[in-house]
């Protein structure tokens, strides 16, 4: 199995990173009287994403993204770019499904104009992708963040990382 096809086959099972609140986007630019992004308005939007995955609360996750969103889960890879929120919905629902016990949490974020980079750091369940043992599994991920003006994002791509087992991330991991 080539590492392509090795990383569909995770995707279908339930674990890509998202695919992080119930609330509207949390994200907002002009918070801090300067209409421009900041690194608290990118934590705020990576909090509800966070919780959105958390609680697989499509509805909530897709409220983020704007009506025209694309949604990269792996770069490149068509099957795996999700335009707009009906796909970015139904991908989010799929990909949650198999996933239990899910805790998350970001780096500081690294804004340029209306763009930031996350890091995120998620542990969970996942017995599709890691069928012996106690199923945890580790997502290591930077997000590459489009905003809109409004806050919501316009472009998510995702490079991430799998690992077995659930691990920690090391001291000073998260810093910008």
């Amino acid at each position: 199995m080539n590492s392509r096809t090795h990383r569909r086959t995770l995707l279908r099972a339930g674990v890509a990173a998202l695919p992080l609140a119930a609330v509207a986007p949390a994200a907002h630019a002009a918070d801090d009287g300067t209409g421009r992004l900041t690194a608290t308005d990118v934590s705020c939007w990576t909090d509800a994403y966070l919780e959105a995955w958390r609680t697989k609360n499509d509805t909530a996750a897709v409220r983020l993204f704007t009506p025209d969103a694309v949604y990269e889960a792996v770069p490149g890879v068509p099957a795996q770019t999700f335009r707009g929120r009906d796909a970015i919905g139904r991908y989010w629902r799929d990909i949650t499904a198999g996933q239990t016990e899910m805790t998350g949490r970001h780096g500081t974020p690294v804004v340029t104009g209306n763009r930031a980079a996350v890091e995120l750091w998620v542990t969970l369940r996942a017995p599709a992708i890691n069928p012996d043992g106690d199923h945890w599994v580790t997502f290591l991920e930077t997000n590459i963040l489009l905003f809109a003006p409004d806050g919501r994002c316009r472009r998510n791509t995702e490079y991430w990382n799998l690992q077995m087992g659930r691990l920690a991330p090391p001291q000073g991991w998260g810093t910008a």
